[in-house]
């Protein structure tokens, strides 16, 4: 095809793409590209039908989500990828979608595939972080790396198999860890394992296989309810309890394997859960559940009936009291008490309680005056058997969370002030019912809503950058919630107010209750539609530049530099800076979080097998412990743009520090609303951006190899790699709206 006949059938593409007719879009630039002439792989100038081609494959595959074709969805993408195999944007295309329609393991491939042509494309490095947390989430590590919990259920293992209950079956057996212990008991005749996740079954036939049990056990990826083996066991042993221990659906689990797996006479561990409650008081907790900011309830009216609460509060929430209390943030107000126990062993037991028939009904004594009951708190002591126990109290050092239960208020109580719960597990679901929740009308907001709004320093730092600001015609506010554009409304300071439709509900009953006419509030559904108004347009742009996970808005940042053609040149952007803080830390919680740091868990290859699936990124960190090595210190300014950007500097520690507790780069934001204002940190106890830590990948101070030489200069590494260092190379990248640091050693 000539170049004149290629640029005709460009213009048939354009024209359906104008039309939004993007299957015919999709076959005319099909058709150009099955035409022309093979693009050598060394070429180096910009192929623009490629882009072209992406932008139609896009919006094709879009446009079919929509309609439901989802097979068609992958059809059409996997046909783009024979065109262009290596495009990173269509195979990061391709591995989101894949990833939003549960197939997080091929997800991670496309993933995979981009960054092995580009480590620095950060879109891909996020989503391959993301996808990895679910394909194994975070709290498996902490478990495998109880050593309590994982001594106790060996311990029982050996007690029951010793006493003849020799035929095993793991229910949800992980990475195989428990079928293990069973497998090296003396006497063991049987042994089978289930799993209903694909990656952990995956796992786990590795694990059995560099340990030599492959042929001795049979391994099912199945949940145990739809397992067709016509065998029953001697001894079930399974662990699959959350925070309020029914959550992962343990009492149906185990009263179809009562039903169906279990010999007549044969044992379950655990065999029995205790469950206690007690009634607490904690602003954290109760920041993301209602409102509790006095300066926007100053600034906005709002009935006295009223509640902006999180809508549901009657499931339970995970958890970490033990963090919450070393910041000084949490107090029990009640006595605790037993609320339940379940016999595992009993199947009358398992299915009165499944059916909602035995029930919990329990009091609690308040401690003292003066205090907020913000909630309930839930744990349990598990016993495997008669001599090995495990307890989630919160002053255990536990993997488990504990349970919260929020009410939708915060109920000041007096002393010796009787609370009356019932707890219950009908179908399976923890719940308690009581009488102390409001009945005023409620207005249900989403939970990270209501942290951003009871964050009342951001609140005040970002209405006050807006006070100077008047005789405005039209402004965007892009916050979470935009209560600085509203306030601007409400002041008669500006006459049209644009903002995101997220919460649309909130928006119209905060303008009624304040007189704000909802004809001056715009709402849109994407920034995109603000790129549909005329060039200097607005007087004021308001980006949300942190979200509650502690990321910086990758959206944002990626289309700020197409929103300020709509700015006037004499318009205002906040925040006018940004910039990302942070220092080396040694914390042992967060390593137990990230990966397998477990001696005996290393000695079975555990760890090997669970490598690729640790993340350098961990998110959403409220108050945990760790000792500080580095001072906090700026790492780079954060650019209001998609483009790559790089930031090298060095960290010196506080004192020379063995390189091994160098653990990871806890980081923050010092956000700069104006110029001449004092910058807002979010490592603040009430910020509703969490701080979050780059981990140190073990191999920053290991080198690997094979063979006689490398083994001893891996040995003379080795040796060096413990030796104290003063000082750390610390590269920060900016790509696509996403942000990694890479840690290096420095010559000594």
């Amino acid at each position: 095809m000539s170049s004149d006949e290629e640029i005709g059938e460009l213009k048939v593409v354009y024209d359906f793409i104008a039309q939004a007719r993007f299957k015919k879009a999709f076959a005319s630039a099909s058709k150009v590209l099955d035409q022309r002439s093979p693009i050598p792989p060394d070429a180096t100038d910009e192929d623009p039908l490629r882009e072209l081609f992406l932008f139609v494959v896009t919006k094709y595959a879009d446009q079919l989500e929509q309609e439901g074709k989802i097979e068609q969805v992958f059809e059409i993408i996997e046909q783009g990828l024979e065109y262009f195999p290596e495009h990173p944007e269509l195979l990061n295309e391709t591995g989101v979608r894949l990833q939003r329609y549960g197939r997080s393991l091929e997800a991670s491939i496309c993933f995979e595939r981009v960054l092995l042509q580009d480590s620095r494309y950060l879109k891909a490095y996020q989503n391959l972080q993301n996808t990895k947390c679910e394909l194994v989430e975070r709290w498996h590590f902490r478990m495998l790396n109880d050593v309590v919990r994982n001594a106790a259920f060996r311990a029982a293992i050996e007690h029951h198999i010793g006493a003849g209950y020799d035929e095993v079956l793991d229910i949800g057996t992980g990475t195989g860890l428990l079928s293990i212990y069973a497998l090296r008991c003396e006497g063991i005749r049987k042994a089978a394992a289930c799993d209903g996740s694909e990656i952990m079954v995956q796992i786990a036939r590795d694990v059995f296989g560099a340990n030599g049990l492959s042929d001795r056990i049979c391994l099912f990826q199945s949940y145990s309810q739809d397992l067709k083996i016509g065998e029953r066991f001697s001894l079930i042993v399974t662990e699959t309890l959350d925070s309020g221990a029914f959550g992962e659906g343990i009492l149906e689990t185990l009263i179809h394997a009562k039903k169906h797996l279990l010999l007549p006479q044969g044992k379950i561990i655990p065999a029995k859960v205790t469950l206690h409650v007690s009634g607490y008081q904690s602003r954290a907790l109760t920041a993301s559940n209602i409102l509790i900011n006095e300066s926007f309830s100053e600034d906005f009216s709002l009935p006295s009936n009223c509640l902006l609460s999180k809508e549901g509060t009657k499931c339970y929430d995970a958890e970490d009291i033990s963090r919450i209390q070393a910041n000084d943030d949490f107090e029990f107000v009640t006595d605790t008490v037993v609320s339940m126990e379940v016999d595992f062993n009993d199947l009358d037991c398992l299915v009165r309680h499944y059916d909602g028939k035995e029930v919990g009904e329990v009091e609690l004594t308040c401690l003292d005056d003066g205090l907020l009951l913000d909630g309930f708190v839930v744990w349990f002591d598990l016993q495997l058997d008669e001599t090995n126990f495990i307890s989630t109290d919160p002053t255990t050092n536990t993997c488990w969370n504990q349970a919260i239960f929020r009410l939708n208020q915060r109920l000041p109580v007096a002393k010796d002030q009787r609370l009356k719960l019932t707890m219950s597990c009908k179908d399976g679901a923890l719940a308690i019912a009581h009488n102390l929740n409001s009945l005023d009308n409620q207005i249900s907001v989403d939970e990270h809503v209501l942290e951003f709004l009871s964050d009342y320093e951001y609140y005040g730092s970002l209405t006050e950058a807006t006070d100077g600001l008047d005789d405005m015609e039209k402004i965007l506010d892009l916050s979470l919630f935009p209560y600085a554009g509203l306030k601007l409304l409400k002041d008669g300071k500006a006459r049209m107010l644009f903002c995101l439709d997220q919460t649309e509900d909130l928006i119209e009953f905060i303008a009624n209750q304040n007189e704000i006419p909802m004809g001056s509030i715009m709402l849109v559904s994407s920034i995109q539609e603000i790129f549909l108004l005329n060039d200097y347009t607005l007087d004021l742009i308001i980006l949300q530049p942190v979200d509650v996970f502690g990321q910086i808005n990758s959206e944002h940042f990626c289309l700020y530099q197409s929103l300020l053609p709509k700015l006037k040149p004499i318009g205002t952007v906040i925040p006018a800076s940004l910039e990302l803080h942070g220092s080396l830390i040694e914390s042992e919680w967060i390593v137990k979080c990230s990966r397998v740091e477990n001696a005996e868990l290393e000695q079975l290859q555990i760890d090997k097998y669970l490598a690729s699936l640790e993340t350098e990124n961990h998110l959403d960190l409220g108050p945990f412990s760790y000792r500080n090595l580095s001072e906090p210190v700026k790492l780079a300014d954060v650019q209001f743009d998609g483009k790559l950007h790089e930031t090298e500097q060095e960290l010196n520690l506080l004192e020379h520090t063995d390189p091994t507790r160098v653990h990871a780069v806890l980081y923050h934001y010092r956000i700069g609303f104006t110029p001449d204002r004092p910058q807002l940190d979010t490592d603040r106890p009430q910020s509703f951006a969490k701080r979050s830590a780059f981990i140190i990948p073990k191999s920053t101070f290991h080198v690997g190899g094979c063979g006689p030489a490398a083994l001893a200069e891996e040995a003379a590494v080795e040796a060096d790699s413990t030796a104290p260092i003063e000082k750390l190379h610390v590269t920060v990248l900016q790509n696509h709206g996403v942000i990694k640091c890479d840690i290096t050693t420095v010559a000594q």
